[in-house]
């Protein structure tokens, strides 16, 4: 079956047999949004831990699918955990982060501090 080129291990969401969520990362208003769709997941079967050095998105898929008609049945069963890793900039304040989960979609935002500016100087020249 990996040789059908019609294979859900080559396009969506399945890749070589593991399940890779799509993300959205964007910044807004001094906040950080990473969204991740997690179809078919309940909120029970995924983990965010909020490191230092960034966001740690985790858990379990497990997807049965059974199809009967006459003159056969099919079943298909997708079993597998999946881990992203989004970065997070200098200043990000982890005690402030939150995450929602609704309708197979996982949102999670992260406050940003106040971004230090460079400061200007003359650079003796050698």
């Amino acid at each position: 079956f990996e040789t059908m080129p019609l294979s859900r291990t080559t396009f969506g969401p399945w890749r070589e047999g593991r399940f890779v969520p799509a993300l959205e990362v964007a910044e807004k208003d001094n906040t950080l949004f990473v969204k991740a769709d997690l179809p078919g997941l309940q909120r029970e079967d995924v983990k965010v831990e909020v490191l230092p050095e960034g966001i740690s998105i985790s858990g379990e898929r497990k997807e049965e699918k059974e199809e009967k008609r006459e003159g056969y049945f099919r079943t298909e069963r997708l079993y597998g955990s999946f881990e992203r890793f989004v970065p997070l900039p200098d200043g990000a304040l982890l005690d402030q982060a939150a995450a929602t989960f609704k309708d197979g979609v996982l949102e999670v935002k992260v406050p940003l501090g106040a971004k230090p500016k460079p400061e200007a100087r003359t650079l003796a020249i050698e």
